[in-house]
């Protein structure tokens, strides 16, 4: 079951300077994400957090990741929809019972926790994450409370 809305992801050019824009806006101060938070090597970025909502503003290290494809693409914004649930697999399963494709075979975990990602075609064209807090999440947010 999902729990809620996680947050959103924003894919970047520039973290350090979309990191000051997005502070000011909201006037909190982000905390940073290393390339190990992430679930795929290349990523690197910022994490503000709202009343428990997760403003995540995401930049790539390399040209070959699928922020920088989307960059390329699209250009900056809105890359996904994160929603946190409790039971990874049993969500993954059910969104697949309802049609959508999701991108992966297997979840892929770490200390951040569990993920998958359904295609954006599945959902008017947003890619959804279907994610699992681990340790390293939870720690940034009470970090953040």
């Amino acid at each position: 079951m999902i729990k809620g809305v996680y947050g959103i992801n924003v894919a970047v050019k520039d973290l350090d300077a979309a990191t000051r824009q997005y502070e000011a806006l909201f006037g909190i101060k982000a905390k940073p994400l290393s390339s190990d938070f992430f679930a795929f090597p290349g990523l690197i970025g910022s994490q503000i957090s709202i009343n428990g909502f997760h403003l995540n503003l995401i930049a790539s290290l390399t040209d070959d990741t699928s922020v920088a494809k989307f960059i390329e693409k699209r250009g900056e914004g809105f890359f996904l929809l994160s929603v946190e649930v409790e039971d990874i697999a049993g969500e993954v399963q059910r969104v697949r019972d309802l049609g959508a494709t999701v991108l992966m075979d297997e979840n892929t975990v770490g200390d951040f926790g569990a993920v998958n990602f359904v295609h954006p075609k599945s959902f008017a064209g947003i890619q959804v994450e279907i994610f699992e807090p681990g340790e390293r999440a939870r720690a940034l947010d009470l970090a953040t409370a």
